[in-house]
């Protein structure tokens, strides 16, 4: 009941003209600076929507068997290196020996106590996360930048071929999520926009009618950006 509660009430504040009860993925411009002071950009997902709000982010491996995971939250931190091999992110400052970026994948079950763990299968290595729900994560060693939008105008991680530029983790200075993105990236989104509703905005379409929601337009709307949040961080509490 509790979950049924959030979701409308999540619809209703959004006040999202879609038939589809799904909560919204936020997706931004993000850049990245590399070791030799390049910078790319591209997209990304920071918080995958659906029927509940999965954010993606950072695995670290500490040493001694020590590791640490941020995920994206409403205070969408940008992640930095120093020469030392620092990390700082957020309010946090560590050393790591190896770093991951992370994404969520189909979740099932359900368990007691929390507890983390690799999973090696055929397709590489996951994190999965238990606490009462299984939660698995996709490790990269390589932050997938999408340069492109796919036509269903959603980033998906199990897509990358040909719409991404695959940066190494341990070439990373910097990685900065875009407050006003360039024009080039606007028209790439607005195309993307466009394209997605001409294929959705039928009779006989099967789309969820669910766009995803952009960072860079999310924080110029405060009163949005604060349902989500208060969303999202009821969301976490379940």
């Amino acid at each position: 009941m509790k979950y049924l509660i959030l979701l409308i009430t999540c619809l209703g504040l959004l006040n999202n003209n879609s038939i589809d009860a799904g909560d919204p993925s936020i997706q931004a411009v993000c850049k990245i600076t590399t070791k030799n002071n390049t910078t790319h950009e591209g997209f990304i997902t920071l918080i995958k929507g659906g029927y509940c709000m999965l954010p993606n982010g950072f695995y670290f491996e500490i040493g001694d068997g020590k590791t640490y995971r941020k995920l994206y939250d409403f205070n969408f931190y940008s992640l930095q290196k120093t020469k030392d091999g620092i990390f700082n992110l957020g309010y946090s400052s560590f050393k790591a020996k190896r770093a991951y970026f992370i994404t969520h994948t189909p979740h099932h079950g359900h368990f007691k106590k929390e507890q983390n763990d690799i999973a090696i299968d055929s397709k590489g290595k996951k994190l999965v996360s238990r606490k009462y729900n299984e939660f698995t994560y996709k490790l990269f060693d390589s932050i997938p930048l999408f340069k492109e939008l796919p036509r269903e105008y959603h980033l998906r991680y199990d897509k990358l071929e040909n719409l991404t530029e695959k940066i190494a983790m341990s070439d990373i200075i910097s990685v900065e999520i875009v407050k006003k993105p360039q024009q080039i990236w606007l028209d790439r989104i607005a195309k993307a926009k466009k394209l997605y509703w001409d294929d959705n905005d039928t009779e006989d379409s099967t789309g969820d009618f669910l766009e995803p929601t952009w960072y860079h337009e999310l924080i110029q709307d405060q009163n949005k950006f604060n349902t989500l949040k208060d969303y999202y961080n009821k969301w976490k509490k379940l």
